[in-house]
């Protein structure tokens, strides 16, 4: 291949590169990352899920929502994946408008603390014994995001 032809060949490499479909949701401008601190705890116990939304674009990215709804987390049990927090299995949003700024690197986390069979009053949502999943979803309509499920039991 001639040294004219390999240097066309990069330019139009480096312009497609260059180029962004504005009506797609922008592709890997952030992570949303799931992990919990204990994957088994024992009635009583508690334990934190953790989910991190992260900006892996080397620009600052500033987040407009029509909602109090931002990052919410999810936790599921049974074969059926029945949503079993929150309660309900839908969360409630007020209509106010809310942003958020994430600088290069910078992350928004949101936590969720679980206890093992406890009773409402106790610190922590609590959960009976069983096999659970929990995940967190951005609820931007550029940006669909969702964390991978984390698993954990109750005994």
């Amino acid at each position: 291949m001639s040294i004219a032809r390999r240097i066309a060949v990069l330019t139009s490499v480096a312009l497609a590169a260059c180029g962004s479909d504005t009506l797609g949701p922008p592709g890997g401008l952030l992570r949303l990352e799931a992990s919990i601190g204990r994957a088994r705890i024992q009635l009583g116990d508690t334990t934190s899920l953790v989910f991190r939304l992260r900006n892996v674009s080397h620009e600052s990215l500033t987040l407009n929502f029509s909602d109090s709804c931002q990052i919410l987390p999810y936790i599921t049990a049974g074969a059926g994946d029945q949503v079993v927090y929150p309660s309900g299995g839908a969360w409630g949003c007020y209509l106010a408008l809310t942003r958020f700024t994430l600088a290069p690197g910078a992350e928004r986390v949101v936590s969720v603390l679980v206890r093992g069979g406890a009773q409402a009053t106790d610190p922590g949502f609590p959960l009976q014994a069983g096999q659970y999943q929990a995940y967190a979803q951005l609820e931007h309509p550029d940006f669909p995001v969702r964390s991978a499920s984390v698993s954990f039991r109750v005994e």
